[in-house]
Parts: C-alpha cells; sequence; structure tokens
C-alpha cells in the first residue's frame, strides 16, 4: 500500500497529518468522513471515553491539512470488502465509543472498516508521542464495596498483600494498585505486567521507565503517575488539627503563620501542609519521613480540596510541573 495526494472515491482510506502522527477515516463524500473521533488537535478537552465514531464533512476532517488516500496493491485489495461494504460498516458503528490512543484509534477503526482487521501501522510513531508527552496524571476513585476477587498480577505486592491480617487496609492496597493499573493503561498504554516493578530497601514500588505514587485515607484512592519525580497524599479532613499535633510537624515558620490564622482556617491549613509533606518526601525518595524537615515554603508541590463520595479530602502533589497537573476523578473499580 501506498499514500497519495489525489480525489478520494467512496469508501477509501484517507488520512491527514495531525502534528507528529497521522488521523485516518473512511471517504463517503465531501459531506461525509465517518472517523473514529475527530484529529487530536480538535479534541484537546475531550476525554477518551467520551470519543466516539463520527461523521464530518471533508474540511472538518482535514482541519486546514493535506488530504491523502491510501493506494492498496492487487493482492491487498482480495482481501478487503467492497466499497458498499466499507461504508455500510463504517455507519454501523457511529456513535461507538471505547477509543484508546495505543489501542484502539482512528487508524484501527479505518483498517477494520476495510478490511475487518484490527491494525495500526503507525503504532510505534503513536507510543512514541505519547510517551515523550510531558504528563503529570492523578487519578481518583472511591474505594470499592466487596470482597477482592482475584489476585493481582504484580507477584511483588500481591506477596505483600497476602502478609497483611486487616481487612480494610488489605483493600485499600489492593484497589489503589487496581486504580495504577487503570492509569497507567490510559495515560501511557502500559500494562503493569509489561513494567519491571521492584521494591527498595523502605519499602517503595519503583521502575525504571516512569515514576508513579499511591496514597489511601478511608474510602478515598489517589493514585499519581508521571515521567519525572511525583509524589502524592490524600488525607480526609475529618477533625480539627491539635496544636501539639501541629507543632511536631511544623517548621517554625509554619507553625508561626498556623498560629496567626483565625480558628476556622487552621484545620484546612494542617492537612494541607500534612499531605504536602508527605508528598514531596515520596517525590524525594528519601528513607526517613521527618516531617519538621520538610519545609513547604520551597515549593515543588500543589494542594487540592477534593470531594471523593460525601467527604471533603485534602489532597497535595510533589512535582517539578504542577502545571501539567490532570485530574481523572470519579474513576469506577
Amino acid at each position: 500500500m501506498k499514500w497519495v495526494m489525489k480525489e478520494p472515491s467512496r469508501g477509501d482510506m484517507i488520512r491527514v497529518e495531525s502534528g507528529s502522527i497521522y488521523h485516518f477515516g473512511i471517504y463517503v463524500s465531501d459531506d461525509e468522513v465517518i472517523q473514529f473521533g475527530l484529529a487530536p488537535s480538535q479534541r484537546v478537552t475531550l476525554c477518551d471515553s467520551d470519543v466516539e465514531v463520527l461523521s464530518s464533512d471533508i474540511y472538518a476532517f482535514l482541519a486546514g491539512g493535506f488530504l491523502e488516500v491510501c493506494e492498496f496493491d492487487r493482492r491487498e485489495r482480495k482481501k478487503h470488502r467492497s466499497p458498499d461494504e466499507v461504508v455500510s460498516y463504517a455507519r454501523s458503528k457511529l456513535g461507538t465509543r471505547g477509543y484508546n490512543i495505543i489501542y484502539n484509534n482512528c487508524e484501527h477503526f479505518a483498517n477494520e472498516c476495510i478490511s475487518g482487521e484490527h491494525i495500526c501501522h503507525q503504532a510505534d510513531d503513536v507510543r512514541e508521542m505519547f510517551r515523550n508527552m510531558p504528563i503529570v496524571d492523578v487519578y481518583l476513585a472511591k474505594l470499592p464495596k466487596g470482597e477482592i476477587k482475584e489476585p493481582l498480577s504484580c507477584k511483588l505486592r500481591q506477596k505483600e498483600l497476602e502478609g497483611i491480617s486487616n481487612i480494610s487496609v488489605k483493600r485499600e492496597k489492593y484497589y489503589v494498585w487496581k486504580l495504577l493499573e487503570y492509569g497507567l493503561e490510559r495515560s501511557l498504554g502500559i500494562k503493569i505486567k509489561d513494567l519491571n516493578i521492584t521494591k527498595t530497601d523502605h519499602g517503595r514500588y519503583v521502575t525504571d521507565k516512569i515514576d508513579f505514587s499511591l496514597s489511601h485515607s478511608k474510602d478515598a484512592l489517589a493514585v499519581a503517575i508521571s515521567r519525572a519525580s511525583v509524589g502524592v497524599d490524600i488525607e480526609q479532613i475529618d477533625s480539627k488539627a491539635r496544636e501539639g499535633v501541629s507543632k511536631r510537624i511544623m517548621t517554625a515558620s509554619e507553625y508561626e503563620v498556623f498560629e496567626s490564622l483565625p480558628s476556622e482556617e487552621k484545620q484546612d491549613y494542617f492537612f494541607k501542609l500534612w499531605t504536602a509533606k508527605e508528598a514531596i518526601f515520596k517525590a524525594s525518595k528519601n528513607g526517613s519521613f521527618i516531617p519538621e524537615l520538610i519545609d513547604t515554603a520551597d515549593g515543588g508541590y500543589k494542594s487540592f480540596v477534593k470531594t471523593i463520595g460525601e467527604k471533603n479530602y485534602s489532597l497535595s502533589v510533589a512535582t517539578a510541573t504542577p502545571e501539567k497537573i490532570r485530574f481523572f476523578e470519579n474513576i469506577e473499580l
């Protein structure tokens, strides 16, 4: 097969360059091009779960780019559907969702319409583009109810779970790992079984390809994923900050600020500092957590208040690029 710039015909597979990759579709007419979502540059605010097979005119498909038409050789054409069958199949998929930039994208869709084969020839280019995108993705979920149903694929984590007798703690650790599995595949197209995950002497899970951080509190789960050092911590805001505790975790300047605050603001300040220090510690990969020695005035983190279920939680993410943080909330596990 080869790609040429020419007038398309009904049932042709067409493409247009979109940044460093190509966007694909099935041509029916200038008024109807069926594709799995518009080109990525035209749906930057759309979550993958909302991308669906749709129809647009040729101008919306191209978005100012140059049209290329796929020409198949004789051997390839023998295996392909007829133009009418291609169009009929493409139309039957309108409204279908399940988009994944690595495993189920617009090229997969176009090839499936043409030949019935779910393939993507630019898969390596897509993976490389996706890996090089700067990300700090944070996933939030409510702890599911019910018993643990199946073992984890990571034997190291599964062995840890088997050594935990407290059922509540075991469930939290199990489901925050399941949230990590979900996040890795959605953000990076990586399956956790393909990572070489090890455990440090301090009990932290690490891998050479990316960095991740886990946290859980009561019914809330949080996972942060990045290509650079990252730390996350979440705590339920459910009690007043006590002076004794506050003094033990704060630097002198932080405690001075704490003391100057109105009483109604002290609780939020306390939990913001606590989660920030935990997140900074996790991102640093240092051995011992000594909160009073971690100065939040140095920055390198961002804090938020999130509602999960009916409870409010303080959440902090430690990263060198806080402006890159993206949230994926209400994930169902």
